[in-house]
């Protein structure tokens, strides 16, 4: 096979067999390895990969990468995955340009990440092939994040301001959940043990587009449901608030108190809303066994009441302008607030209507005329100073950079919780795609403001984290959906590799451990039953990361022994794992097929694009061949079926599952998901471990069978593989030196090949060649040699771990899957049967490539991207 016209202009004229044509540019070679690494990949820009199936998909996806938003003009690409950074900055977008779309909509949860996938693929194109439309929109995305960073951080640099008040000034507080989320945060004790009390303010609400009422995103937000104009008391079980819209069936002004959370709530509640866009007073009086609510002087509700403040204990979290945890999206006030007052005891009617004129706390008085900073003094002797949480308060760190503003890691460490109205996925999740793809930005492409902006990410990251206790830590990072982080701890490990300067981002890294599951890991002690399989996969190869850094050996142990718990024991024959996005029980596979009947999908394609780093990681400390043998299983079959054999331009048409259960079918797209980000990248990366060379340079592996070429210029060689893999077991290497240089050739024998025969320049080799290992030529090479491998393909059935006789077949590497529709809807009805004998001569080949029919039944390849229902379990018989 000959190299095609990319590949060529990649790696230089091959024809004069010179390695000096071959040199990779340095964006495209691999780093220096670290010292714990047996083996060491080559760069993106090393190897160039010939005409086969794998580049077929590779150019549907580089295809998307060229011309998404192409109408847009060259940048309208990067310009949409722009957009909502640029919004939550409060830049302004071009006409026209609109964000990408599903979870990273204008509202989306997850706004950002995609950009980050983005990103990693554009340096992975740019770096495969050479072609400088990935370098410029890569570059115009960087370039467009680093002026998101300085809008952030000029904006945190701005106190918050003071406005014309009701007397005199007053503080604003934005209100939006996606904005700042201004609130004053009130000395502990506020209130502690008093018996009665009056609390007394002037709002003014922003005006609100009342037809997106209620919906909780309208920004600002001021009269959705359950915002707080002051919540006072130790935590949401036991506190007294004010509301301005208590829910739906009364969206008026509420207070209540309460001992024991939502459900046991003393309240009192108006019967008239709060006027938007003019000065109201509101007050409250509790004593005495009532509660009065005061709007412009006038009572508006009152009721018994007998809990009384003294009855909350101590009051740690007093607040103006947001409640306590857990509130939902509507958690922060949109108002001018002037003039707020606390008393100790219980105001009469007549006291209350004077305060419209001139009041004084005797426990706290605001007045807010001070100049604007983080402190807001107490008008009152009592010297109790209340801090604005805000821009300009000190807290901001200007390396930040998201789709989103800070607001959403707050959540996080108050521990918000996913799903209901909490409001929050993943956020360092998100930032991990983001500086991942940062990273990628300089490692592949060559970018020193991409390694700023990371930098600046990791300093962000480290004035957060580092201020938390450990106990914080890991109930954060344990709480499903939203404190997955990706792989946060692997990019800190990675930009401590390109900063040797700054040594605490591997101390952040350590911030991230998943303290209780890491050291089950490492005892091997297996608690994956139920857990988010994606929220954790990633985990463990940052932990090895760590432990290539100097974080200590526990760190590879967990990852190995993480590996050993997933492959075989929770593994489908396409190399998936999981229902839907969740790890089953250890060694049930059969068992699982319509065990969930709520979840008819498995095999989410973000575990396997994770596993898939994971092997070839621990493979780098090893050498062991089974990381290998699992690589091709889930490279040759889910993730090479996991792209749409359709051309696309609008939409990277990958899989977000691969599901198994008998009948099921692929379902492609996935704009804005996460596997539509990992599904990006998986196909512009198809080199990436086609050959290994050790870390002394002394032997060359070749883990995949790819028509490919690899310079591997330390040697002074390049090396070309000419093959049909999978279609047909046999592989020819070619040598390309100037000069004549010795070296080990390692081939793999994958576990399937009973036959492997090896034949040097025309000389059969007497080698011994097991099943899962690497056969070793060691040998003084020169220009022209030719080494042929021959590894009959042959068809062999695997079975399910629980049950023998539920079975899938492969020919070769390739997983064949029964062209059907669902026959039944459990174990014992749904599965095909087939009348086949131990030698398999049932299945007869139809003439289509890897193509055969058995019993009646069509068996295709599982690589063709279309979204007919399939079999890939049957019971033999």
């Amino acid at each position: 096979m000959r190299l095609n016209r990319r590949n060529a202009l990649r790696l230089g004229a091959l024809a004069s067999a010179a390695p000096a044509g071959l040199a990779a540019s340095p964006a495209g070679a691999a780093p220096a390895a670290p010292d714990s690494w047996a083996v060491r990949p080559f760069g993106l820009g090393e190897v160039a990969l010939d005409d086969s199936i794998f580049t077929a998909k590779r150019d549907r996806m580089l295809a998307y990468a060229k011309g998404y938003a192409a109408d847009l003009g060259e940048s309208g690409g990067p310009d949409r995955m722009l957009y909502n950074f640029r919004a939550a900055a409060g830049l302004p977008n071009a006409d026209g340009v609109e964000p990408p779309g599903s979870w990273d909509d204008a509202n989306g949860y997850l706004r950002g990440h995609y950009s980050g996938h983005f990103l990693s693929m554009l340096a992975q194109a740019w770096a495969g092939t050479g072609d400088r439309v990935y370098k410029r929109k890569l570059d115009h995305l960087v370039a467009g994040l680093g002026e998101c960073r300085d809008a952030f951080a000029a904006a945190a640099a701005v106190a918050t301001p003071r406005v014309e008040g009701r007397n005199g000034t007053a503080v604003r507080l934005t209100g939006s959940p996606l904005g700042n989320a201004e609130h004053l945060k009130l000395p502990a004790g506020l209130v502690d043990g008093l018996a009665a009390v009056t609390v007394a303010t002037w709002i003014k609400l922003a005006p609100v587009d009342q037809s997106r009422l209620p919906d909780p995103w309208a920004d600002p937000a001021p009269l959705a449901n359950g915002v707080k104009v002051f919540d006072f008391g130790a935590d949401a079980n036991a506190h007294m608030y004010l509301t301005i819209r208590a829910d739906n069936a009364n969206p008026f002004p509420r207070f209540a108190i309460t001992t024991g959370g939502a459900a046991a709530e003393q309240r009192v509640t108006a019967t008239a809303p709060l006027p938007a866009g003019e000065w109201v007073h509101l007050t409250v009086t509790l004593g005495g066994g009532t509660a009065v609510l005061y709007v412009n002087g006038t009572a508006a509700a009152s009721g018994p009441v007998s809990l009384t403040p003294a009855d909350l204990g101590a009051g740690v979290a007093n607040w103006i302008g947001r409640g306590q945890f857990p509130q939902g999206l509507t958690q922060y006030l949109g108002a001018d607030v002037d003039e707020f007052h606390v008393y100790g005891s219980a105001l009469t009617a007549e006291q209350v209507a004077a305060l419209l004129q001139t009041a004084n706390g005797d426990v706290a008085a605001y007045r807010f005329d001070d100049e604007p900073g983080p402190v807001c003094a107490d008008a009152s002797e009592n010297a109790r100073h209340a801090e604005l949480i805000g821009p300009g308060d000190g807290n901001r760190h200007s390396g930040f950079v998201a789709a989103y503003p800070e607001t959403q890691f707050v959540r996080l460490e108050e521990f918000a919780t996913y799903g209901g109205n909490a409001g929050i996925w993943a956020p360092y999740y998100t930032t991990h795609k983001i500086m991942a793809g940062l990273l990628d930005a300089h490692r592949l492409a060559g970018s020193t403001a991409a390694l700023d902006l990371a930098s600046g990410l990791g300093d962000w990251i480290h004035s957060r984290l580092s201020k938390l206790p450990r106990e914080r830590l890991d109930r954060m990072w344990s709480i499903y959906i939203a404190g997955e982080y990706g792989g946060m701890n692997e990019s800190l490990a990675n930009l401590a590799r390109a900063r040797p300067d700054r040594p605490e981002y591997l101390e952040t890294a350590r911030l991230f451990d998943n303290t209780a599951l890491l050291q089950a890991t490492v005892a091997g002690t297996d608690l994956l039953d139920g857990k988010h399989a994606n929220q954790h996969i990633p985990q463990f190869t940052g932990y090895l990361r760590m432990h290539e850094q100097g974080a200590g050996e526990d760190y590879r142990t967990a990852a190995a022994n993480f590996f050993d718990m997933v492959v075989p024991h929770r593994l489908y024959a396409h190399g998936g794992t999981g229902v839907g996005e969740i790890f089953r029980r250890r060694g049930v596979i059969a068992g699982s097929l319509w065990q969930y009947p709520n979840d008819p999908n498995h095999a989410e394609t973000c575990c396997v694009y994770n596993l898939l780093k994971l092997a070839r990681n621990l493979f780098f400390h090893t050498g062991d061949p089974k990381y290998m043998e699992y690589y091709e299983r889930a490279l040759y079959n889910q993730i090479l079926g996991s792209r749409r054999d359709e051309d696309s331009t609008e939409d990277p048409e990958v899989t977000y599952f691969a599901p198994v259960r008998p009948g099921r079918w692929r379902e492609f797209g996935n704009t804005g998901t996460c596997c539509g980000g990992t599904g990006m990248e998986n196909h512009t990366k198809y080199q990436d471990s086609v050959y290994f060379a050790s870390a002394a340079d002394d032997a060359l592996l070749v883990n995949l069978y790819l028509p490919s070429t690899v310079n591997w210029s330390a040697r002074g060689v390049a090396i070309e593989q000419t093959t049909d893999y999978p279609f047909e077991g046999a592989s020819r290497l070619k040598i390309r030196a100037r000069r004549r240089t010795a070296f080990a050739l390692k081939l793999r024998v994958p576990s399937w090949a009973e036959e492997f025969a090896v034949n040097v320049n025309g000389r059969d080799q007497k080698l011994t060649a097991a099943p899962g290992t690497y056969v070793t030529i060691d040998r003084t090479w020169r220009g022209g040699d030719t080494v042929d491998v021959a590894m009959p393909l042959r068809l062999h059935t695997e079975a399910a771990l629980d049950d023998p006789g539920i079975e899938s077949v492969y020919c070769g590497p390739t997983l064949l899957a029964i062209k059907h529709e669902a026959v039944g809807d459990d174990l014992a009805t749904g599965l095909v049967d087939l009348a086949v004998g131990e030698d398999l001569s049932a299945f007869e080949p139809t003439g289509e490539p890897l193509e055969f029919k058995a019993d009646g039944y069509t068996f295709a390849p599982f690589h063709l991207g279309n979204g007919e229902p399939y079999h890939l379990y049957w019971r033999r018989r």
